[in-house]
């Protein structure tokens, strides 16, 4: 329960995440600006503006490529992963100073692994591919000048393509408020839930955005930390870290069937973003895994494997179009 716990909280913080999920946080979780960091727009459960109104009636689009290159663990296994993800956020004014935003999103990720008979995941078929469908609806709405509140929920399948959807079903909501101390800085406490074989757990997630000067601004986004630079009015260079989770439900085939496969990461990178014709952001994004685990546990949820990674390279693309 602890795992699809944490599962489900990564989930709403980054749903989807951008890069990072996956992965799309309002103040009360991301603290990161929409209107000055075009490159960190993410899902309404990624992110919310940080001013006392919220945005006007629009739609996202959005698209990116991740590739990890060969990452070596210590049990011998070799795996390189490619991510492909499209998404789109639509926000609606419900009435004046009440907005409703919602979110979908899709990833498709490839697993290559070297094929080693004395490793589990280099069995054949194991974890080829795999996808995740995530849909997220957020209220949010000024109380005065200085506070705000927003609450949402969160729906999501991840597994293999032919495992069971039931089984890899997660659910959760978060609500919080949020406060502008300053011009220059935000803080937010949002309350993260999730209901799971009949019992609930709550998680608190504190945020804060930082405007150190008009140059440079420094924002926690879900469970990770941004330091932004603005080089120009068109172009932003971001140094970021995160904590990425992953769960992805198997299929009924061997080596573990119906079992469940982890993937848990810690970038390091820097994103370098460029807006076009006002509408269209571009960002390229690398840098490294300071640390890596893969993990098997079986349909019981009895622990099978687990293994760690040495620090690998990865590089991004992705885009995205206001309309």
């Amino acid at each position: 329960m602890t795992k699809a716990f944490l599962l489900m909280v990564v989930n709403i913080l980054m749903a989807g995440g951008g890069m990072a999920q996956p992965t799309n946080v309002p103040p009360a979780i991301g603290m990161v600006s929409t209107t000055n960091v075009p490159a960190m727009r993410q899902s309404p459960l990624g992110q919310l503006p940080l001013r006392q109104s919220p945005l006007g009636r629009g739609i996202e689009l959005r698209t990116s490529y991740r590739l990890d290159p060969s990452s070596h663990y210590n049990d011998g296994s070799d795996v390189t992963v490619q991510r492909f993800r499209l998404g789109a956020i639509v926000r609606r004014s419900i009435r004046p100073g009440l907005m409703l935003m919602g979110d979908v999103d899709a990833e498709y990720a490839t697993y290559s692994f070297n094929q080693r008979d004395d490793t589990i995941f280099g069995k054949s078929g194991f974890m080829q591919d795999a996808i995740t469908l995530r849909l997220g609806l957020m209220v949010m709405a000024p109380i005065n000048d200085k506070w705000g509140w927003q609450a949402g929920g969160s729906a999501s399948v991840s597994g293999e393509t032919r495992a069971d959807l039931w089984e890899a079903f997660n659910g959760g909501a978060v609500g919080g408020v949020s406060r502008i101390v300053s011009p220059d800085f935000k803080w937010s406490l949002s309350l993260v839930g999730f209901g799971f074989e009949g019992s609930f757990l709550a998680f608190p997630i504190p945020g804060f955005d930082w405007k150190i000067s008009e140059r440079y601004r420094l924002a926690t986004q879900g469970p990770g930390l941004n330091f932004i630079t603005t080089l120009s009015p068109t172009t932003k260079l971001t140094v970021l870290s995160r904590w990425e989770y992953r769960q992805y439900r198997l299929d009924d085939d061997p080596p573990v069937p119906g079992g469940k496969y982890y993937d848990q990461r810690f970038p390091l990178g820097i994103e370098l973003t460029r807006r076009f014709f006002r509408v269209l952001d571009v960002a390229l994004e690398g840098g490294c895994y300071v640390y890596q685990q893969m993990m098997i546990r079986d349909k019981d949820d009895n622990k099978v494997v687990t293994v760690v990674g040495d620090q690998s390279a990865y590089v991004g693309l992705r885009m995205s179009l206001q309309l």
